[in-house]
């Protein structure tokens, strides 16, 4: 399965929720067209999130610790379009 960045980075933008998120990393998992660090960085966010989503609720600091890991895994998808772009453009 192959990710479109573009179409995955206006579905990040709004996450909503965390399911919402877990599905996201579930898509960059499916691919095989992501970099490897894209690919470790959704496996690190996904156990988070198992973790967060068999709770009632969660602590703050476990759903910071998400937050924080989205925001890092959605700029690597960044970066990745940007270099896709450059070199279809070279």
């Amino acid at each position: 399965m192959e990710i479109d960045r573009i179409e995955w980075l206006r579905e990040a933008r709004q996450p909503h929720s965390y399911r919402r998120m877990y599905g996201l990393v579930m898509m960059i998992l499916a691919s095989s067209s992501v970099t490897a660090a894209e690919k470790r960085m959704a496996q690190y966010i996904s156990r988070l999130l198992k973790d967060v989503m068999e709770l009632a609720v969660a602590s703050a600091p476990a759903l910071s610790r998400v937050r924080i890991g989205f925001a890092h895994l959605t700029e690597m998808v960044v970066e990745a379009a940007c270099s896709n772009a450059a070199g279809e453009r070279a």
